[in-house]
């Protein structure tokens, strides 16, 4: 199972959050997801395909909750199964995984785990800048 929360401190909630709502710009923050073919099926929920930066493909659920200035992407099938939240608060913006691999990549997980964070941290730096 692949569990952190990173976090990074930011000056502007309203304008990160205008950032983080968009689904479709997903792929220019997060590099693991090379691509996806979302539509909206009702107000704030997406679904569709994702194709992540290795070879492979799943499908996806997008909540974007303006409430709560949280959007969670869950995973439904591929490679990885479970939930990435983006969350931004007063003057912060988290990312909090848990997700787990499918069988095949167990082995790898704790490697998984560690690109999974470091990627994190370069997504959250360039939605701040």
């Amino acid at each position: 199972m692949i569990n952190f929360v990173i976090c990074r401190e930011i000056q502007n909630a309203e304008k990160i959050w205008e950032i983080v709502k968009n689904p479709y710009d997903i792929p220019n923050y997060w590099k693991g997801t090379r691509e996806l073919n979302i539509k909206e099926v009702e107000k704030g929920v997406y679904e569709g395909d994702i194709r992540f930066a290795f070879p492979a493909k799943g499908k996806v659920r997008i909540v974007v909750d303006d409430s709560t200035r949280k959007v969670t992407i869950n995973y439904l099938s591929g490679p990885i199964k479970g939930s990435h939240e983006i969350y931004v608060e007063k003057d912060k913006i988290c990312s909090k995984w848990n997700v787990q691999t499918s069988l095949f990549l167990r082995p790898f997980e704790k490697s998984i785990m560690e690109h999974f964070k470091s990627g994190t941290i370069h997504a959250l730096d360039r939605i701040v800048k």
